[in-house]
């Protein structure tokens, strides 16, 4: 069993129980008198949530899915907890196993890799990775002959803003019995079966057909003779769940693999579920103007150091409309339409379009809560505009029960 590095978190700012997300925001503005947007990062709310998930969902392995949110300290952390992973690329995977994160640990998790990215699987030990079609086997079997394959098949949610489907996953009857014959064929181990249902999951009950499909094709493997199928991914879409929904959750979940073959494991990708409430972006509002829209309607434009490209990129693409808060409390409560821009020179950069705001004012400070799924993920530096960084905190009584975790582990 390998040694557990030593674990430096000289990054996260250890605080009083009593400190609320507010003060510590505050705080870095008087402190450090920023000007470029910031992310405060709640990371005893990442442990927290993945203890409720192994809590709930014992049966459930879970791999965080860094695609989501791979900021270094959040991998950091799951990895000294002796989490799981989700990756997508050689680069994820060299990512998670500077951490001590050994192969095991990790699923490639992307039907379709570059030859050197399977070729560098190989070479690290990352053996599980999902294909969906007859080329992928092929490319697998020339240069990691010895991988478990686990065939992604497609189990679309009925109601998901995000379908994957449409670019992944096999179809759950013909094509993917196909596929098991050709993978008996090549002679490849044929590990397990998984799904995705979409990004986020408002139907949970699509977990459960996902389920009941890769049981019927693992009976079905066996008859073609592959009597070891061990293994049913059951993929990502998990919102920000907790409470009574992450109860609903459990409950259907657990409900759905309570009959399965005791040999089978059963894995998930939650990457939403993670971070998705506990990162919260803080932007400063540098400029302001009044400007005559399409419409003729007179507006209140204001413009703030973050935008489209380096943390709303959901904005652009039509699936968030998020509103912020303001740190200080308005002058007044009258609203006026306006809109919200980011710091760039184009005008695809809005972040708010025509929306009743209170008056706003140079200098002014917004949060923006449930800031942490693809956000990070997707920012870049165009026009030079930086990409906020994260200020990483704890709490005093959750630093020493994470302590007292590890040094278990």
């Amino acid at each position: 069993m390998p040694i557990m590095p030593h674990f430096d978190f000289d990054e996260i700012n250890i605080l009083n129980d009593n400190t609320n997300d507010m003060d510590i925001i505050r705080d870095i503005i008087n402190t450090d008198k920023p000007e470029d947007a910031f992310y405060v990062a709640d990371i005893g709310d990442v442990i927290k949530r993945h203890h409720e998930w192994i809590k709930k969902m014992p049966k459930v392995i879970p791999h965080y899915a860094i695609k989501c949110n791979a900021n270094p300290t959040v991998i950091k952390v799951l990895a000294a907890l002796n989490a799981c992973f989700d990756c997508a690329s050689k680069q994820e995977i060299a990512q998670v196993m500077q951490y001590n994160v050994q192969g095991e640990r990790i699923i490639f998790a992307h039907p379709m890799k570059l030859p050197s990215h399977i070729k560098y699987s190989k070479k690290v030990g990352v053996e599980q990775m999902t294909v969906d079609s007859e080329s992928e086997l092929k490319k697998i079997k020339e240069y990691f002959p010895k991988a478990k394959i686990v065939i992604r098949i497609r189990c679309d949610a009925k109601n998901s803003p995000v379908s994957l489907g449409a670019k992944f996953g096999c179809d759950p009857c013909k094509e993917a019995v196909c596929l098991i014959q050709c993978a008996k064929d090549l002679d490849l181990n044929l590990h397990g079966f998984s799904f995705h249902v979409g990004t986020p999951c408002l139907e949970i009950d699509a977990y459960r057909r996902g389920i009941k499909m890769c049981e019927r094709l693992i009976a079905i493997a066996k008859t073609l003779g592959y009597k070891n199928v061990q293994l049913i991914d059951i993929g990502g879409g998990f919102e920000s769940v907790r409470g009574k929904e992450l109860d609903t959750l459990a409950c259907v979940i657990n409900g759905a693999i309570k009959d399965l073959d005791p040999t089978v494991r059963v894995i998930s990708e939650p990457g939403r579920y993670y971070v998705g409430s506990n990162f919260t972006l803080v932007s400063y509002l540098h400029s302001k103007k009044l400007g005559v829209s399409e419409d003729g309607v007179l507006r209140r434009m204001y413009y703030m150091n973050c935008g489209v490209y380096n943390s709303f990129l959901d904005e652009l693409l039509g699936v968030q409309s998020r509103l912020p808060e303001l740190l200080f409390k308005p002058k007044s409560d009258e609203k006026f339409p306006s809109s919200l821009w980011g710091p760039t020179a184009d005008s695809f950069d809005l972040i708010v379009k025509n929306t009743l705001l209170p008056e706003l004012y140079i200098g002014d400070w917004l949060i923006w809560k449930n800031m942490g799924a693809y956000t990070l993920a997707l920012s870049n530096t165009f026009n030079g505009f930086p990409i906020p960084v994260v200020k990483p905190f704890i709490r005093k009584s959750q630093w020493e029960k994470f302590q007292e975790r590890i040094n278990q582990t």
